[in-house]
């Protein structure tokens, strides 16, 4: 089995997320073990925290972490978000929200 650093990226989701404890479990069909998550992996603005079943894409080391094999270190939320091209430690996906009230 090869051995997986920093720079290894994998599309696959969120199996648990224990919000109070700050951590959870991410699963990919390319990789045989589950990943552990810590929230400060967690690459969003505000307050972090996945759901599960929810699609990620991550970055992931063989480390050894509460009897997982391998831990995540940059987890974007959202299917399809990948790093940006310059390898900031920014999402790879944005979102905009415009609110208008009508004057009466």
């Amino acid at each position: 089995m090869p051995d997986t650093t920093s720079a290894d990226v994998f599309s696959g989701r969120v199996v648990e997320w224990h919000g109070e404890e700050g951590w959870g479990v991410l699963a990919s069909d390319a990789l045989p073990d589950r990943v552990w998550a810590h929230f400060s992996a967690v690459r969003a603005e505000g307050y972090r925290e996945l759901t599960a079943g929810q699609s990620v894409t991550f970055s992931a080391e063989r480390a050894e972490q509460d009897g997982y094999r391998r831990r995540a270190v940059s987890v974007w939320p959202g299917a399809g978000a990948r790093r940006s091209s310059d390898r900031s430690e920014r999402p790879g996906y944005s979102s905009e929200l415009s609110i208008r009230f009508d004057e009466p």
